[in-house]
């Protein structure tokens, strides 16, 4: 019971991890595409608390041996 609880908690762990990094690359996108200065700074601040999100489920996941093949992502 326990491994299996383990297992679904990692997977949910690991599709967060993926669908951060889609919604980081379409942030990026529309920040690059940005041409109004309030955009432009949501833009900002969207992508940096979804760098500190996808830090904290990346700590979670190597916590939990989850981690082959993510590298940290760079603003």
């Amino acid at each position: 019971m326990k491994q299996e609880r383990l297992m679904t908690e990692g997977q949910a762990i690991l599709a967060a991890i993926r669908q951060i990094q889609l919604q980081m690359e379409c942030a990026r996108s529309s920040f690059e595409d940005a041409t109004d200065e309030a955009l432009i700074d949501s833009y900002i601040y969207e992508i940096i608390a979804l760098q500190k999100k996808y830090e904290y489920f990346l700590k979670t996941a190597k916590e939990m041996g989850l981690t082959n093949g993510y590298q940290r992502s760079v603003i």
